[in-house]
């Protein structure tokens, strides 16, 4: 127990440089039985810092800053509207949550190098690759949307430190997810642990992001045939807890419903049941996130994956409301016509780990068919199309899952336009926008209708449509983290990687 108490103290005087404790600091209660202190402190580097970033940040800026969600709340108004301020709260929430993960993943690498001698080797490199992998997590989400951030590298840091470059910010990204590649074990030593084969996998997709295509194409390859493989029902990833850790999932939060304790848990089932249906057991269940009219257009006729996406009229559910036989979904319930089905669970009548706003249901970050979709982006290589077989054989394996026809010519548009639908509501539609460009990507933002219905009957359109600025692809940072911090508005500084 002495070395939580370590870990404890050095969390405490953590987050100096925002002037806000870390999000969630781990107590002795996070430790699951049967395990010790340094393996709990491990453990819960998977979900507790990662809390605000899930329950708004990721599908606020992945899906509805991007077109893929509609809304009426206020809160979410600026990034449906493409409008978003250095005062949004969400933005805020978002950027101090990931650096909650810089914070204790630092922390957790100075408790281990202090306890160095002590430790198997294998103990202590494991250690220092997971700390290393969600830093590098961390990292990359701040980057792809704030661009130049501070690289904070140690516990104890500067309390005032300055933003650094954005190539040296990618840079810092690589070398820790190498050293993780190289260091954490090639299968899991317990279900959802990450393996070298995920911090390749994440890896992959860094050098997807920077155009690197030769060197993702290598990785995803290394990653395909393995392990990792798609599973057959693609709805079981996003609908009951007892398919987490699947061998689809590669990184996902594992979250933990306690009726007691906040922080732990999956928030999203309660923003996402449709309102006034009951669906959640609760007062939660407010239907916040509607499905855009465009990404419902997106899907194919027989796309097995449309249901277990969202909900459109007629729809029938087995699985919730079970004890009323089932639901039937009605295109009334929303002002888009369709509300999302990812990420219900159900009810605390029908499980025993869902309280009001907590589900166990996991948030998958990376998952095998994302190494597939990027293995096919990749040979494709920016150009227009591809024959390459086996750009195709990575592609097709994806579209005969969702029972779709397969493709003889891989265009860049069927690249994207599978992406966006295997993974609306995941937080990837941005990120995925951002790799097309600024030009192809505001071509793409202003055809997209994120208006909604006006009527009952769900025919009377009301339109909007998004003209992105200059700027859309770098969001502002946090006017909280500028104000304890006024170094921020300086210009990027080179990291000292010595």
């Amino acid at each position: 127990m002495a070395m939580l108490t370590a870990l404890l103290s050095l969390i405490s005087c953590s987050d100096e440089f925002l002037n806000a404790p870390s999000e969630n600091q781990l107590t002795p209660s996070d430790l699951p039985e049967g395990v010790t202190a340094f393996d709990g402190i491990a453990e819960s580097l998977y979900f507790k810092p990662w809390f605000s970033f899930n329950d708004k940040f990721l599908i606020a800026v992945g899906d509805m800053y991007a077109g893929n969600a509609f809304t009426f709340d206020g809160a979410y108004s600026q990034f449906l509207n493409a409008q978003v301020t250095s005062q949004n709260p969400i933005l805020t929430e978002g950027y101090v949550s990931l650096f909650s993960v810089i914070d204790q993943s630092n922390n957790l690498m100075s408790l281990v190098e202090d306890q160095k001698a002590t430790l198997p080797e294998q103990s202590y490199k494991s250690a220092i690759a997971i700390s290393r992998f969600m830093r590098a997590n961390a990292y990359f989400y701040l980057v792809r949307t704030f661009g130049a951030v501070p690289i904070v590298d140690r516990a104890g840091a500067a309390a005032q430190p300055k933003r650094n470059r954005i190539e040296d910010v990618y840079k810092f990204i690589k070398l820790d997810l190498q050293y993780a590649a190289e260091n954490l074990p090639e299968t899991a030593p317990k279900r959802g642990y990450i393996t070298q084969f995920v911090a390749k996998g994440i890896l992959a997709k860094v050098h997807l992001t920077l155009n690197e295509y030769a060197e993702c194409a290598a990785l995803t390859q290394e990653i395909m045939g393995g392990q990792y493989t798609l599973i057959q029902q693609y709805g079981n990833l996003f609908s009951s807890p007892e398919n987490n850790n699947s061998a689809e999932s590669m990184f996902a939060l594992q979250w933990k419903a306690i009726a007691t304790e906040w922080g732990t848990q999956n928030t999203n089932q309660a923003y996402i049941v449709p309102a006034g249906t009951g669906i959640t057991g609760g007062a939660d269940g407010w239907g916040v996130y509607l499905p855009s009219i465009s990404l419902q257009s997106n899907f194919e006729p027989q796309d097995g994956r449309k249901k277990n996406t969202i909900m459109t009229d007629g729809d029938f559910y087995p699985e919730l409301l079970t004890s009323k036989g089932g639901f039937t979904y009605k295109k009334i319930l929303s002002a888009t016509g369709a509300n999302f089905r990812k990420y219900i669970v159900g009810s605390a009548a029908e499980r025993n780990d869902v309280f009001f706003m907590r589900t166990s249901q996991n948030t998958i970050i990376l998952r095998y068919s994302d190494i597939l979709l990027m293995h096919a982006e990749a040979i494709l290589a920016g150009a227009n199309s591809t024959t390459n077989a086996s750009a195709l054989n990575a592609f097709n394996q994806v579209r005969t899952r969702a029972g779709l026809p397969i493709k003889t010519v891989l265009t860049r548009d069927d690249l994207f336009k599978e992406r966006r639908v295997e993974f609306a509501l995941e937080g990837q539609y941005f990120f995925d926008l951002k790799r097309r460009g600024l030009a192809e990507a505001t071509s793409i933002i202003s055809q997209q209708e994120v208006g909604f219905y006006s009527d009952d009957a769900r025919t009377v359109l009301v339109s909007n449509r998004i003209t992105p600025s200059s700027t859309y692809f770098e969001l502002p940072l946090p006017q909280s983290a500028i104000d304890t911090n006024p170094s921020l508005l300086e210009p990027p500084v080179p990291f000292n990687f010595n």
